[in-house]
């Protein structure tokens, strides 16, 4: 049996302080429900919706219908798509907003936010929808007074039987339109990363209305087919868009019940208890604020009066221009040929040395003259008075 968790009072309390959490914290940042009348709304999973597929648009039935995409759905037997169709606003003026599965931190799941009328288009999860829905607002069309007009570069409508259109191919590159698998959740690991505007959250807050009559009986009918379920079809839905809604009477294409297998499965994937309650679930560890300390006003300062900077120097009025004297010509002096200082001598003719002959060695003569021996000489008598 699925059970809806008590949120809703949460989530509106939420809105009234228009609080959006930064991306660290990784949750849903808002949504709106309405109790009975919508489907999904507060029920958390543990499973990811599978990918939106590329699907053609059929035409429009007629004047002042409003597209409303296909997406992913939760029921008894798990996921299941929900073609998308052409659907009557509730008012005149009115605009469809696409609910989306958004990835919830306190749960550790992703939960449904239903989709809702309102004079302008809300914040739908930055899901790629496709015609026109491109993930922010809707360029399929737009409401000129009582009549809607369509914008045939991203709607498919017939001329011959809707009669305001007009051509606007620039929402189609602005948006660069993905003709392949989208994702189809917000927040969590490998979902989208998009944020509420304030003006969202304001449009979120203020007039809305739930699905119609004709929207809920669509839902609830493709709710019952076991073809459109995930688990059966691997995201790939049999039938994928259609014209008008189902009712009991225009239901889906071989239709099949599901079968209890297939609820006994879905209800393994459905949280009632938030992940902080849970066995395994480990608290973070919160850091205590410190004391709010006011930023210290420094005293004002009237700023002086305004003094005009004053030139250093004098202005000087240019000298009057002298144009530069020219010099008279001189015609060059005759070149003249350096003088040697001195009168160039030729070299004198070689002489060789004279060599002179050593001359005959003379030993020096002298005549040798033997000594002459000479005899004794007397003896001296001294003297007689000694």
């Amino acid at each position: 049996m699925l059970t809806i968790a008590p949120r809703l009072g949460a989530i509106i309390l939420a809105l009234s302080f228009l609080a959006v959490p930064t991306p660290s914290e990784a949750q849903v940042y808002f949504g709106v429900s309405f109790g009975s009348g919508t489907f999904n709304g507060g029920i958390f999973v543990d499973i990811a919706p599978p990918p939106i597929p590329d699907y053609y648009q059929p035409p429009c039935p007629g004047p002042d219908f409003i597209w409303m995409p296909g997406y992913w759905a939760w029921g008894p037997g798990g996921y299941y798509w929900v073609p998308g169709t052409w659907v009557l606003a509730p008012e005149v003026g009115l605009y469809w907003t696409p609910g989306y599965w958004g990835w919830d931190g306190d749960y550790g799941a992703y939960v449904w936010y239903p989709g809702y009328w309102a004079p302008q288009v809300g914040f739908y999860g930055g899901v790629d929808y496709g015609s026109g829905y491109y993930g922010d607002g809707y360029v399929g069309g737009y409401w000129n007074g009582s009549t809607f007009d369509y914008n045939t570069a991203v709607t498919n409508v017939n001329i011959t039987i809707v009669n305001n259109v007009y051509l606007d191919r620039t929402v189609v590159v602005n948006n660069q339109y993905n003709s392949y698998d989208r994702v189809s959740y917000n927040g969590g690991e490998g979902g989208i990363q998009a944020r509420p505007t304030q003006r969202q959250i304001a449009i979120a807050s203020g007039r809305r209305f739930p699905m119609t009559s004709a929207q809920t009986e669509h839902v609830r009918m493709a709710q019952r087919d076991r073809n459109l379920l995930a688990s059966v079809n691997n995201g790939r839905p049999p039938v994928l868009s259609v014209r008008l809604p189902f009712t009991t009477v225009r239901r889906p294409q071989d239709f099949a019940p599901i079968a209890p297998q297939d609820r006994a499965g879905a209800r393994m994937h459905i949280l009632t208890t938030p992940l902080r309650q849970r066995p395994q679930y480990r608290a973070p560890q919160y850091q205590v604020p410190q004391q709010y300390r006011a930023p210290q006003m420094q005293q004002y300062r009237a700023p002086q009066q305004y003094r005009a900077p004053q030139m250093q120097q004098q202005y000087r009025t240019p000298q009057q221009y002298r144009a530069p004297q020219m010099q008279q010509y001189r015609a060059p002096q005759q070149y003249r040929a350096p003088q040697m200082q001195q009168q160039y001598r030729a070299p004198q003719q070689y002489r060789t040395p004279q060599y002179q002959v050593p001359q005959q060695y003379r030993a020096p003569q002298q005549q040798y003259r033997a000594p002459q021996y000479r005899g004794p000489r007397p003896e001296r008598t001294p003297p007689s008075d000694l």
